[in-house]
């Protein structure tokens, strides 16, 4: 085992993934940088040896939390980094090149299905998922010295699946990004770099943001967090499209710096406004035009 370079690759992955994990779980110094950080090491195993040395990395790196953290921390750990990890890299890995379409879904369809599955688990309980996040935003609060009638509470945990969801899939995306930039310099990429602005969403994906949001509609609109949870991340790859597009229609123009500074200034401070533009550009530029943007069709 030490002298295959996969499994060497695989043992320090899951180490170092263990390591930022457990670092934030202690409540150390710098530890919700060190949380974001957690997949980092994992897509470096992967993308540069393999899907083998990333599940490799992630069972090391599990094994760890459960000897020294316990079952739950395992659990947020897989849930949140190690499983999304796998799947992205076992399904961007295609014959010598990476097809960032698949990955690019899956974004949105984890956190889905781990909101779904939340749902269940916590449907024996008061409330519900809703009950157990106003539960969890209520004991923050207390925890941090404030009332929760001097919080929007309930604005609170409207969004609050769907937040985590949104920040876990961006730190999955930007880890991904930089693990396989820095390994493509360093000429140990499995697979050259695609470009990350051309990268085109699955056909059957437009489908399934719809019924996502006829299942909103449904189920009570914005009383069910679990409905509109879902149809946020749903959506969350599309925006992503927008942004990509954003970037390549940009590309060539003397001012491009500032537009995209402008772009990225709109979006901080408009933010709601600036995203539903943005994802309603993001789904124009996948299905709307009539001759399909540069990048070819996944």
């Amino acid at each position: 085992m030490l002298s295959n370079p996969r499994w060497l690759a695989a043992m320090a992955g899951g180490l170092m993934a263990a390591t930022l994990s457990l670092w934030a779980m202690r409540g150390l110094p710098l530890g919700f940088a060190a949380f974001w950080l957690t997949p980092l090491p994992l897509f470096a195993a992967g993308l540069g040896f393999g899907p083998g040395a990333i599940a490799g990395a992630a069972g090391l790196a599990a094994l760890i939390h459960v000897a020294l953290a316990g079952m739950l921390p395992m659990v947020v750990f897989l849930t949140a980094f190690a499983i999304p990890a796998v799947l992205i890299v076992a399904t961007g890995l295609r014959g010598g090149r990476i097809d960032p379409g698949l990955p690019l879904a899956l974004l949105g369809l984890w956190p889905a299905v781990v909101i779904i599955g939340c749902a269940f688990a916590f449907s024996g309980l008061p409330g519900g998922l809703e009950g157990a996040m106003r539960e969890a935003v209520e004991q923050g609060l207390r925890r941090m010295g404030g009332n929760a009638t001097q919080f929007p509470v309930d604005q609170l945990v409207q969004v609050m699946a769907a937040a985590l969801g949104f920040w876990a899939a961006v730190s999955l995306s930007v880890n991904g990004a930089a693990a396989q930039s820095a390994l493509a310099r360093s000429g140990w990429a499995m697979a050259p770099s695609p470009r990350w602005s051309e990268v085109r969403l699955p056909a059957w994906y437009p489908p399934l943001t719809g019924a996502g949001a006829a299942a909103w509609l449904v189920m009570g609109g914005d009383g069910d967090v679990v409905a509109l949870s879902v149809l946020l991340v749903l959506l969350l790859p599309v925006f992503l499209m927008g942004i990509a597009a954003v970037h390549r229609r940009s590309v060539g123009r003397p001012a491009r710096p500032f537009m995209l500074g402008v772009f990225y200034t709109g979006l901080v401070i408009l933010s709601v406004p600036a995203a539903i533009a943005v994802t309603a550009f993001g789904f124009y530029e996948q299905w709307g035009r009539r001759t399909s943007p540069p990048g070819g069709t996944t």
